[in-house]
């Protein structure tokens, strides 16, 4: 469930928002820059790619769901739900991306 990332990255702003993800499992801190945000439903979806990979016109990107936020910190998860990903998905589909799922 991964999206191939066709943007033409000149075009993006000088001032990247950047995430940190830190994995559960592994430990391992993972740097991301969110690409676009949109909202559906109430519930806020982001296109982000790894920052190590931000300069390949090829890489691919992830679709996050925020489901919570506090004050402090904002927690992400990757959409399981098929369905919901399409959705997700056809919300970032623009001349701007090449989505495939």
């Amino acid at each position: 469930m991964s999206d191939e990332f066709g943007n033409n990255i000149e075009d993006l702003d000088e001032e990247m928002e950047i995430i940190t993800m830190i994995d559960d499992e592994t430990e391992e801190v993972i740097e991301f820059v969110v690409i676009d945000r949109k909202k559906m439903n109430d519930t806020e979806y982001i296109l982000v790619i790894e920052s190590k990979d931000i300069d390949d016109d090829e890489a691919e990107a992830a679709i996050l769901k925020v489901v919570s936020e506090s004050e402090d910190d904002i927690t992400y998860a990757v959409i399981e739900d098929d369905e919901e990903f399409e959705a997700a998905a056809g919300l970032f589909e623009s001349e701007d991306y090449e989505v495939e799922y």
